[in-house]
């Protein structure tokens, strides 16, 4: 019988593991910013397309130390809790092994030919086996030895710190929450 998780349950995973990450980031950001003088929440909006870039690098490095980090502790992240799925290691959950997946996810996730040769590739064998599950003989079950409410807890989290921050932060980083013109709509003006 294959016990394997789906690639729907996968893909879902990945997507609530990085808001999951972008929530903890940007709480961690709010915090440096409300605890130190180093302004360390700046404006996005000004800053110049190679500095973009160096931003979005980093972010993806933090994501990819995230997911080795994770993967080693708990043998699964928050997401792929949150859809009650593990990692199974078959030949030992050691750094060495979280270091190689990670990085060959991480350059399946952030690239399109890979992304979609591996996750086609999955999706057409029978055990549903990713690039990075074949390099370092991995496969994700769907069952999980980690309470599920964890993955849970951590995510709600993320999101909560994310909401929270696009909130109160979204004029420093020049981002506009105004949805269908509603930012201009006055709901007590009588006059």
């Amino acid at each position: 019988m294959n016990n394997n998780a789906t690639m729907v349950n996968r893909l879902i995973a990945v997507f609530l593991d990085f808001i999951t990450y972008l929530g903890l980031l940007v709480g961690l950001s709010m915090l440096l910013d409300s605890t130190t003088d180093t302004n360390f929440l700046f404006h996005i909006d000004k800053m110049s397309q190679q500095d973009r870039l160096i931003l979005l690098g980093q972010i993806l490095g933090g994501f990819y130390i995230f997911d080795v980090f994770c993967t080693r502790l708990l043998s699964t992240t928050p997401g792929k809790l949150c859809v009650n799925c593990d990692v199974d290691f078959h030949s030992g959950n050691t750094i060495i092994h979280n270091i190689i997946r990670s990085l060959i996810k991480m350059l399946c996730l952030f690239t399109i030919l890979p992304a979609v040769a591996s996750y086609v590739h999955a999706a057409n064998s029978d055990d549903n086996k990713t690039y990075h599950d074949l390099a370092v003989r991995t496969s994700v079950t769907n069952t999980t030895r980690t309470p599920r409410f964890i993955g849970l807890l951590f995510f709600f989290a993320g999101l909560a710190l994310l909401v929270f921050f696009l909130i109160n932060y979204h004029d420093k980083i020049g981002f506009s929450i105004d949805i269908l013109g509603l930012k201009h709509y006055k709901i007590f003006d009588l006059g």
